[in-house]
Formats: C-alpha cells, sequence, structure tokens
C-alpha cells in the first residue's frame, strides 16, 4: 500500500488560527490607511476649491463670490438652483470643477469620506455664506446679532477680512454652514443645521439639542455630523485638519455626550472666531 502526504487536522486548525490572528491585526491598519488617504484626498479637493475661490476674487475686483447668483429670484429655479450657486460660479475656475455642457459638478466637490453615506451628491463642502456671501440680511432680518453690520448684506471684499489666514471659508459639511450667531438668533438651532460635519473621525450617537439628528435618516447623517474631524478651508488658501468641536456653539453636546462645541457665540465677536469678518 502507498501512503499518501497530507496535513494533519491539526497542522490545518493551528494555520486557519494563524491566518484569522493576522487578519485581525491588519484589517484595522488597512482600515486606517484608506481612511488616511480619504483625509488625504478631501484635503486636495478642499485645495483645488480654495485656489478657485483665490482666482475668482482676483477677477472680480477682490470680492469673495456671492453665495448665489439669483438671490432675488429673478431668474427661473430659485436661489437655491444649483446652476446659480457658488460652485458653478467658482467651477470654471477649477479642472473639472463643474461639466460645462450640464452644469453637473465634478467629483472634486465630494469628500470621498462623506459621499459613502449619501445616496445623492452634488456638494459635500459647505460654504460660510453668511459671512462671505452675502446671506446676513435674508438672515437675520431686522434682528441683526451684534457681529454684524450693514457690509454683511453683500458678498466680502478681502480688505474687510481682518484674519483671512483664520477665517473659514469652506469646510467639510452639507453645501452651506452657518456660524454660532445663527444658533444664537434661534434660526438653525439643530447641530443638523449648522452644515458643520466631521466625517474624518465619525460618531456614532446622537446631538443635542437637535433631539436625535436628522429626523429622516439618522443613521446617515449622525455619523458625519458627530464626527471629531473635520478638513477647513481658509481664505488665505490654505487648509487644515482640525477638531470638529472648534467650529461648533457650545450649545450642540454631539454623540450622546462623548464632545460638545467650543465656540461661545453671544453679543462678543470673540465668540464666533474664524466664522465672522474680524474678531
Amino acid at each position: 500500500m502507498t501512503r499518501r502526504k497530507g496535513f494533519t487536522l491539526i497542522e490545518l486548525l493551528v494555520v486557519i488560527a494563524i491566518i484569522a490572528i493576522l487578519a485581525a491585526i491588519l484589517f484595522p491598519v488597512f482600515a486606517q490607511a484608506r481612511e488616511a488617504a480619504r483625509k488625504s484626498s478631501c484635503a486636495s479637493n478642499l485645495k483645488q476649491i480654495a485656489t478657485g475661490f483665490t482666482m475668482y476674487t482676483q477677477d472680480f475686483d477682490e470680492v469673495l463670490p456671492p453665495w448665489t447668483g439669483n438671490a432675488a429670484g429673478a431668474y427661473a429655479g430659485g436661489a437655491f438652483a444649483l446652476q446659480y450657486m457658488y460652485p458653478n460660479l467658482v467651477g470654471p475656475y477649477i479642472k473639472n470643477g463643474v461639466d460645462p455642457a450640464t452644469g453637473a459638478l465634478g467629483g472634486v466637490w465630494a469628500c470621498p469620506s462623506s459621499k459613502t453615506s449619501l445616496t445623492a451628491i452634488s456638494n459635500t463642502y459647505a460654504y460660510n455664506y453668511y459671512v462671505l456671501g452675502g446671506m446676513a440680511n435674508a438672515a437675520v432680518n431686522t434682528a441683526r446679532p451684534a457681529p454684524f453690520d450693514t457690509s454683511y448684506n453683500t458678498p466680502a471684499p478681502l480688505a474687510t477680512l481682518g484674519r483671512p489666514a483664520e477665517t473659514i471659508l469652506i469646510h467639510d459639511g452639507a453645501q452651506l454652514s452657518r456660524g454660532p450667531y445663527g444658533v444664537d438668533r434661534n434660526f438653525y438651532n439643530t447641530s443638523v443645521n449648522t452644515g458643520v460635519w466631521g466625517p474624518h473621525a465619525r460618531g456614532n450617537g446622537n446631538m443635542a439639542p437637535s433631539g436625535g439628528g436628522h429626523a429622516t435618516d439618522p443613521g446617515r447623517f449622525n455619523p458625519l455630523i458627530t464626527g471629531r474631524q473635520t478638513n477647513v478651508a481658509y481664505v488665505d488658501g490654505h487648509v487644515k485638519l482640525v477638531p470638529t468641536f472648534k467650529l461648533v456653539h457650545r450649545n450642540f453636546i454631539h454623540d450622546d455626550g462623548k464632545w460638545r462645541g467650543e465656540l461661545q457665540g453671544g453679543a462678543n465677536p470673540a465668540g464666533h472666531a474664524g466664522w465672522i469678518r474680524d474678531w
């Protein structure tokens, strides 16, 4: 009789156990590497967008773009129609920023850490539009909060910015963002409506005082809104990954109490640091 050589059951089990241990060690490393790549890609997107803003301002007498070119609703589609909003205004200055034939936004406008959680992508970066894009008058009506004056009714000239390297231009978020002054005036007293996302160190829980995050789909939106790290492009063009709590009002308690916002808001301009034209 001939004897066939092969592995014993014990040997197979040992090999399988070793593979399982290696997988348990390496999979988290691979996940971290993928997320690091997404952070870098997101920062690169914001750098391109910030450069587009800079080129736009050079062509328009050093004035930042309006949040929409149809604020008065003179054209069909209204102020929020994408073809009139700031991505299409600065899009021609960004390679593959906008499809000239259809007006559709290019991939540079979608953060790779955000788009996997969303079913429809048009823009996952948020413009500081109250302060830089001429939205203040419509936002505050006659109850103008202390940091504002009538100059905020129109887009910001660069000369009016006291600290461009510290002034938030655009960041990870939901298309349009509002600083702590919006919370103080009770216009947008929910974490969802601030427009700030932290997709790079995600949370899982709910927020207060918004009462559970996005009412229609907290499973998708809460991780973005409660995340701890956000990429930010500043008016001078540089991009930095910052803790999300530095961007939101102290009233917001995120991720079931694991962290809360830092900004004070109130009548003192310093309570709105980074969000207004000077403080």
